[in-house]
């Protein structure tokens, strides 16, 4: 790592734009729904991004992916991943690692993550459905 050459900077607000998903919805009731990511470093030796999910009333995305050959970090700034039975697993202030090649994901109906692919490369995707889905629990207001 002597020979890569570091840089500081930052990103605001008005740096970058949110790049929606392919598999984004247009809805009866004219929004658009699924994912926008927003890159906030893209380089040999990590990927970072801020994605929020939306997902239409009573529907929610279940997502599975692998994990890059380096792993993945993965924070949740807002909303929760769910399990099949509509409780959450995983709410705010979680923090995951993704080991190399790992199988992970669950449902979401509204989740904001921050990401760090540790190859430089996103995960990929396994597989990505809209599904009919109600939590049977939501995420308490947390005070920070």
């Amino acid at each position: 790592m002597s020979d890569i050459v570091w840089k500081s900077f930052k990103v605001d607000l008005t740096n970058g734009d949110w790049e929606p998903a392919n598999y984004n919805v247009k809805w009866e009731d004219g929004r658009e729904y699924g994912r926008w990511r927003r890159v906030l470093r893209k380089d040999s030796h990590g990927l970072t991004v801020i994605s929020r999910y939306t997902a239409p009333p009573g529907k929610a995305w279940k997502i599975i992916g692998k994990a890059s050959e380096l792993g993945e970090e993965v924070y949740i700034m807002e909303g929760a991943y769910y399990n099949n039975a509509g409780r959450i697993v995983a709410g705010p202030g979680t923090f995951m690692f993704n080991a190399p090649d790992a199988i992970h994901g669950g449902i979401s109906c509204g989740l904001t993550l921050y990401i760090h692919c540790c190859s430089g490369e996103p995960d990929e995707i396994v597989s990505i459905d809209l599904i009919d889905f109600e939590p049977k629990e939501r995420v308490a207001s947390v005070d920070v």
